[in-house]
């Protein structure tokens, strides 16, 4: 058996021909050519696959793959890593100093201030519901970002998918609209934007540009049930409006820097899981971001994307066998440019790192939840797949884990790009080879 005996942070998968591992089954092989290279479906467009079983350290089975991709949301799974491997299950919440009756504030990216769907677990509400100062000053000199990141599509910012970053989001930073009957209103929060709704054809919901004027039209206030978010424009007097109306503080802003970390103090907090099954599984792009944002604050006080992306790709993962073009932590960017080869590596650090059965938890499992709830169930409702999708106009990706009917688990990135059908018709193709895969691996 020829193995690939690999330190973690390392493979030597691409240089090694499949023909030379001689104890690979054929069998394996021959149905891995025919259904892989030879699809009709995969043919239409480029496909990569490689399969590897991390316990044995033995590449079953590749094809294309040392070739790039733009993999999506698949970029998710190196900011997992990142969180993963950096925060350690807590993160910093906030950098502050206290003034006599003045709270000074400066943000570290933490998401779940006042968020919507983290109602229990926003520990800086808490925090500040509790302080006794009078006078907050929310202060930005220290966010070395930009509101959207490289490659990002100027014109999806009306969508719920596309949220500002932010040293201090708000309420997700997105103005969260609903609507329970035929003849009911259309209620906004935060209430702060319900004045801001205006109705405008032919737009169901949207958002100017430039401000934070929303729009409505006649199909949303005919519909029974209305449940949307859309990302609002992000900028200090916001923010200090929304914290002065939730919390009957007095709230400045200014643009200080970053007091030394001996003149600050820093709130930190226990990551609840929640927040990464959220991530992972419904793959939420605001939290990936955000935990990036939190990643530099951890590691260097101050806030800059760009530079922990660096510091991440060029040290924590430069022996992946194919560098990483990486540039956000959504996936959001076609200009990100992977290997499945490298995402293996990635994958396989994790399951080294953290224990199975908790990582198994973070992921979308097939049949079961998140973005794979409705394919690739295993037997009896028990899932064999935990893997992140990652989906953009003509990509759609399938990376992570594969247990087979022995319990063995096994590694697999799938990439497609260019690909002219719809992505209904890859998921069936895959799911037929993921399928045999569970009942014909050892």
């Amino acid at each position: 058996m020829l193995r690939f005996f690999l330190p973690l942070f390392t493979f030597a998968l691409c240089a090694i021909p499949l023909q030379a591992q001689k104890t690979v089954s054929r069998k394996l092989v021959s149905h891995l050519t025919e259904s892989v290279e030879n699809s009709e479906v995969f043919q239409k467009g480029f496909t990569g696959f490689a399969l590897f079983d991390p316990e044995e350290r033995q590449l079953l089975y590749q094809y294309q793959a040392d070739k790039y991709f733009t993999p999506a949301s698949n970029t998710k799974i190196l900011t997992f890593y990142a969180a993963q491997t950096l925060l350690r299950g807590e993160w910093p919440v906030i950098h502050y100093q206290e003034q006599g009756d003045t709270l000074r504030i400066w943000g570290t990216g933490y998401p779940l201030l006042l968020h919507p769907d983290f109602i229990g677990y926003d520990t800086l509400s808490q925090w500040l519901q509790q302080r006794e100062e009078k006078t907050w000053i929310i202060s930005n000199g220290h966010f070395y970002d930009k509101r959207y990141g490289e490659g990002w599509s100027w014109d999806d910012y009306p969508y719920g998918y596309q949220m500002e970053k932010a040293a201090l989001p708000i309420y997700g930073n997105a103005a969260h609209f609903s609507k329970t009957g035929h003849l009911a209103p259309i209620k906004v929060m935060p209430e702060h934007f319900q004045d801001n709704l205006v109705y405008e054809n032919p737009n169901t919901l949207s958002r100017y540009e430039d401000r934070n004027i929303f729009t409505f039209s006649d199909r949303a206030l005919r519909v029974e049930k209305l449940d949307r978010s859309i990302g609002f424009h992000y900028d200090l007097p916001l923010v200090a409006k929304l914290l002065q109306d939730t919390f009957k503080r007095t709230v400045l802003y200014n643009q200080d820097t970053l007091p030394r970390a001996f003149r600050r103090k820093t709130l930190t907090a226990p990551i609840p899981d929640t927040v990464f099954q959220q991530f992972l599984q419904d793959s939420d792009n605001f939290l990936a971001e955000q935990f990036l944002q939190v990643t530099s604050a951890q590691r260097y006080g101050y806030i800059n994307s760009p530079r922990i992306l660096a510091y991440v790709r060029d040290t924590l993962l430069a022996k992946a066998p194919q560098p990483f073009d990486w540039v956000d932590g959504s996936g959001l960017s076609r200009y990100n440019q992977f290997t499945p080869f490298s995402i293996i590596s990635v994958l396989d650090q994790l399951k080294t790192q953290m224990n199975q059965g908790q990582l198994f938890r973070f992921f979308p499992a097939g049949g079961v939840s998140g973005t794979i709830e409705g394919w690739y169930e295993g037997p009896n409702n028990q899932p064999f797949i935990y893997a992140k999708t990652g989906t953009l106009r003509h990509v759609h990706c399938l990376s992570g884990y594969l247990v087979s009917d022995s319990g063995k688990t096994y590694i697999f990135s799938f990439m497609h790009n260019n690909y002219p059908d719809k992505t209904r018709t890859l998921k069936r193709e895959m799911e037929k080879i993921l399928l045999w895969l569970r009942t014909n691996l050892e």
